[in-house]
């Protein structure tokens, strides 16, 4: 007991000797100015991931677009198209491939700059399994945005039938020589022949996948919050050194007026037309991107939420369907440019 309180107590007393130490440093600045800025980037992303239960994956390459219009205008542009999409076979045309693409802009409702002591690492070594930092804690002033946002989103993908409502997914075509409307419980049987491959005679059909394609168009409207960090001191016995940060959070809610599932096409020439009787036109999400105030440099996105689609059905507890769930990583290199008019903050 003694050897932990010992040991607690040289910590503590080490973790303030360095704190001591280090907040006795000189230092000047180079810059603190979160309104002398970039206020446009473009990004290539190489690598997107979007994880969903429309098709479990899809991963591929995007452009990324940010702008500050002045004072009170931001404008956002995302696009991702997919290279690997999961079930997606250009020989299936049931199939669709991954895209999807936003669009919009934010009115700025709070633009302001605020005093705030930043932490500095001027240091960092490890040992073993210890690593100790040497830091000190600057004055620096820090710019905060809120925005109303608003845009569309147009999204593409291949889709799964299995996990949706066997009642409320239905099929119409061609069923035992007259069009009728079938489940998809149904559908599956033999001898409705929707997925099997009937082209060489009944008798010797083969299953074939049970994928379609989805395509939704969806406005959305929520809120922004930039936070916008330049720090940059030179510290004597460190040289430079900074903490800079150009981050937004977004919470939005999705409504898609356009939910399409696609016709299914049997091998034999046949066309289904595929609907859910319950569609969802909501949906919801919330994220977060980063980049360097001026810097040129990496950049990153990431997403969550629920897209509108398909309704849970009313047997079960659960009040979101579990097919329109989603998280999106996208990651790649951004450069940095003034594009008129640049606001510069209050004179």
């Amino acid at each position: 007991m003694k050897k932990i309180i010992y040991t607690l107590t040289f910590s503590v007393i080490s973790l303030l000797a360095l704190n001591l130490k280090a907040q006795s440093v000189s230092y000047s600045y180079i810059r603190n100015n979160p309104f002398d800025i970039k206020n446009f980037s473009a990004s290539i992303d190489p690598m997107f991931v979007d994880l969903n239960a429309h098709n479990g994956y899809a991963f591929g390459w995007g452009l990324r677009g940010e702008y500050m219009m002045g004072k009170r205008i931001l404008a956002n542009f995302d696009t991702r198209i997919g290279f690997g999409t999961n079930y997606y076979r250009k020989s299936n045309d049931n199939t669709k491939n991954y895209f999807c693409m936003d669009g919009g802009l934010g009115l700025i409702l709070s633009n302001k700059a605020k005093d705030k002591h930043t932490r500095v690492i001027l240091s960092q070594s490890t040992s073993g399994n210890y690593r100790t930092t040497t830091s000190i804690t600057v004055p620096s002033k820090s710019r905060f945005i809120v925005a109303l946002r608003g845009g569309f989103s147009q999204y593409n993908n291949t889709l799964s039938y299995k996990g949706l409502a066997d009642s409320l997914l239905t099929f119409k075509g061609n069923v035992h020589g007259s069009d009728s409307t079938i489940t998809y419980k149904r559908a599956q049987a033999s001898d409705t022949y929707v997925f099997q491959d009937t082209t060489q005679g009944r008798a010797s059909a083969k299953a074939v996948d049970q994928y379609g394609g989805i395509t939704m168009v969806s406005f959305y409207g929520g809120f922004q919050f930039r936070t916008i960090r330049d720090l940059l001191i030179n510290v004597d016995g460190y040289g430079y050194r900074g903490n800079s940060r150009y981050s937004d959070f977004f919470i939005d809610v999705l409504f898609a007026p356009i939910v399409k599932i696609r016709d299914f096409k049997a091998s034999d020439g046949r066309s289904y037309d595929v609907k859910y009787t319950q569609t969802s036109h909501f949906g919801w999400r919330l994220g977060w991107f980063w980049r360097k105030p001026k810097d040129q440099g990496f950049s990153a996105k990431f997403e969550i939420g629920s897209r509108p689609g398909f309704k849970a059905p009313s047997n079960t507890n659960i009040p979101v369907n579990m097919k329109n769930l989603y998280a999106m990583l996208s990651f790649g290199l951004y450069i940095p440019l003034n594009i008129k008019p640049v606001y510069r903050g209050e004179e």
